[in-house]
């Protein structure tokens, strides 16, 4: 099973503990244990700018929703601005992206072209092999 990184950290440290305990017995893992320590700090500051990263970045999706709904408040009160001052059916509207009411147009009435008629059925052609006699 998959450690998470806290546990791998918790065990880094466990470690380091132990083996500073037992420094005397292990004068050989002196460069190793530094290393390790320092990896394990630099570890613990790159989580710590990670989660430091998140918490902005949720802040600024926060922000967005809350400019977005502002945003399309304050566009569909310019709008509705816009169409009193205009008017409802005024070309001017489509300057700012709206659809202006126009009159319907009628359709002009045609003459329908008759149907065609349905084709005759016929009858099968049907040959007789048998020849007169």
């Amino acid at each position: 099973m998959a450690q998470s990184n806290a546990d791998v950290v918790t065990g880094w440290d466990h470690s380091l503990a132990a083996a500073e305990a037992n420094k005397e017995a292990l004068p050989f893992l002196e460069p190793v244990m530094t290393e390790l320590a320092t990896v394990s700090v630099a570890f613990k500051d790159a989580r710590s700018r990670q989660d430091h990263h998140r918490a902005e970045f949720q802040q600024a999706t926060r922000d967005m929703e809350r400019l977005k709904a502002r945003g399309i408040e304050l566009a569909t009160r310019l709008r509705n601005g816009v169409r009193t001052q205009f008017g409802l059916s005024s070309e001017k509207l489509a300057e700012f992206g709206m659809q202006p009411r126009r009159p319907p147009q009628r359709k002009k009435a045609t003459a329908k072209p008759p149907e065609p008629a349905p084709p005759a059925q016929t009858a099968p052609n049907k040959t007789s092999d048998v020849t007169s006699v």
